[in-house]
């Protein structure tokens, strides 16, 4: 009887070791940005991607970035201001001499966007194809004077959308 015991034992120490050696583990942070009001995501209704590049053409400058957007809204009826959080600029990070900063454009469904709101109605964005959806609109991002850029290195900063839906739309 003490023999089988021991052989149990064994076994299950063999068993629990086994297991072990082949276990993983998985860690995910999760995080969420909520405005229960509003929010701009990709077409699809995707988050948009925290970082793009503008693709550089030597003699020709930075080509620009695109993503099909739309406004989602638990309020159809109310206009939406988008304006620009801050000045879009790429700003030398890791450069050479002589680097400048890139002032950078950016439009929506082809409105040029800057500090000041340029406001969108609710009849041109909300025409009722997706519910709580706008339109599909182009989201761009581009050099705003196209040209060559004379220091090589890496240039990056940020662009921010700011979306306010207004309290009542006339």
């Amino acid at each position: 009887m003490y023999r089988t015991l021991k052989q149990a034992a064994l076994g299950l120490a063999i068993f629990t070791a086994a297991l072990s050696v082949h276990a993983a583990e998985a860690h995910i942070t999760v995080w969420a940005n909520v405005d229960p009001t509003l929010s701009l995501l990709k077409a699809d209704g995707s988050s948009l991607p925290d970082t793009a590049q503008l693709p550089y053409r030597p003699g020709h400058g930075l080509g620009s970035w695109s993503e099909r957007v739309r406004v989602f809204s638990n309020d159809t009826n109310l206009d939406v201001d988008v304006r620009l959080a801050e000045s879009a600029v790429l700003k030398p990070n890791v450069t050479a001499a002589g680097a400048v900063d890139v002032p950078l454009a950016v439009s929506l469904n082809g409105r040029e966007l800057g500090l000041a709101p340029i406001a969108f109605t609710a009849d041109e964005l909300f025409q009722g194809a997706i519910p709580g959806a706008s339109i599909e609109m182009p989201l761009t991002v581009a050099q705003a004077t196209p040209g060559p850029i004379t220091a090589a290195g890496l240039y990056d900063g940020p662009v921010s959308l700011v979306l306010v839906q207004k309290a009542s739309s006339l």
